[in-house]
């Protein structure tokens, strides 16, 4: 079940709201997107001709034909012609269409994971409103529909927009913290890389300074580093006497060299 907000409604709740908001204004837009017929149909024609035909004072002649001419008026004058549904109409249509499907497609994107899609979508969402209202007004101007039924259908449309708006606003902020957390694993995982660059440059220094064979590392004792060490050696032995190090008085000792003794 989803978690109930402050108001005591339920996410899902406002989400199947929404939805309903988005199919009741594609519903309405269809209607209000009929054509209508552009000329006087022979069916009217027909009862027109009729009526005139069965009188016989001039005078209910002229009230049928003024009586006719004013229905006429009320039928043709609001609606789209095919002309102008072609211009508008369709479009309104195709726009109150993606308005449901875009919404379906966020709602249906893991927040976790996707939410970059998802405010992507939703921002989509917003865009297709406003010119869903642009169009409306565009109509309205031009005489298609009434001013009646333009508040109705902008309002329609403003209920969706609000509810998408709000959804957005939420997702966005719940987004910046998901970003915050992935920019401070990244700046660990950097420093860690980091860390260890440092260590095996620092492996490769000693290395250099201290390679295998070099006068430092073999030789008398008095010749090897005072630290960094290799593991104790063998001693070799070597007719040549070994020179030990200066003193701190800068006297130089010589080892003495052992000689054979004659026999008594």
């Amino acid at each position: 079940m989803a978690p109930a907000s402050k108001e005591g409604v339920t996410v899902a709740d406002k989400e199947y709201l929404l939805g309903n908001k988005a199919r009741e204004l594609l519903k309405y837009t269809n209607q209000a997107t009929k054509t209508v017929a552009e000329d006087i149909s022979r069916k009217d024609v027909r009862q027109i001709f009729q009526k005139i035909a069965a009188l016989d004072d001039i005078r209910d002649v002229q009230k049928v034909c003024s009586e006719s001419i004013a229905y006429l008026d009320r039928t043709h004058r609001e609606g789209f012609t095919k002309a102008l549904y072609r211009c508008y109409g369709e479009d309104m249509r195709l726009i109150a269409k993606s308005i449901v499907r875009d919404i379906h497609a966020a709602n249906g994107k893991m927040f976790q994971t996707e939410y970059e899609e998802r405010l992507r979508l939703l921002g989509v969402v917003l865009d297709e409103c406003s010119w869903l209202n642009e169009n409306i007004q565009l109509v309205l101007n031009d005489g298609v529909i009434s001013i009646s039924k333009s508040a109705v259908w902008t309002r329609k449309v403003q209920d969706v927009k609000n509810m998408v708006l709000s959804w957005k606003q939420k997702d966005t902020a719940r987004a910046e913290k998901l970003r915050e957390q992935a920019r401070q694993a990244e700046l660990k995982q950097q420093a860690a890389m980091v860390k260890a660059i440092v260590r095996e440059l620092l492996k490769e220094q000693e290395k250099s300074r201290y390679p295998a064979g070099s006068p430092l590392d073999i030789g008398c004792d008095s010749n090897r580093p005072p630290s960094g060490g290799s593991a104790l050696r063998t001693a070799t032995t070597s007719t040549t006497p070994c020179t030990s190090t200066p003193m701190a008085t800068g006297t130089t000792t010589t080892a003495p060299t052992r000689t054979a003794s004659a026999p008594l």
